[in-house]
């Protein structure tokens, strides 16, 4: 059980940042304290139905998709595949990828 909400804290924290929005945020468009978001992130809080549906309306998708931790693999399982599309990759395409790491990365 302990896994299953740091993934969905991980989760959450992803989703916050595509929507570019801070713990504040969210916590203000979901009606909560901004201290629960931050447990809730870090996978030390028990949340329940009705606070998933505050956070999943909150950033705008369903609640299914705060279930969705198939991005989450660790970096020794991610590295191997990254290298795997980068062998097939054209020179044209390795320098805009080069780019996007880049700015990703600053």
């Amino acid at each position: 059980m302990a896994e299953t909400k740091i993934l969905l804290g991980k989760r959450i924290r992803t989703l916050r940042r595509i929507n570019d929005l801070s713990q504040e945020e969210l916590a203000e468009k979901a009606n909560i304290s901004g201290k629960y978001v931050g447990e809730i992130e870090r996978g030390q809080a028990n949340i329940t139905v009705d606070i998933l549906g505050k956070i999943s309306t909150a950033l705008d998708v369903e609640i299914s998709e705060l279930f969705d931790f198939q991005h989450e693999i660790n970096r020794q399982e991610l590295m191997p595949k990254i290298n795997s599309l980068l062998q097939d990759a054209d020179d044209k395409s390795l320098q805009a990828i080069f780019r996007i790491i880049k700015s990703i990365l600053k």
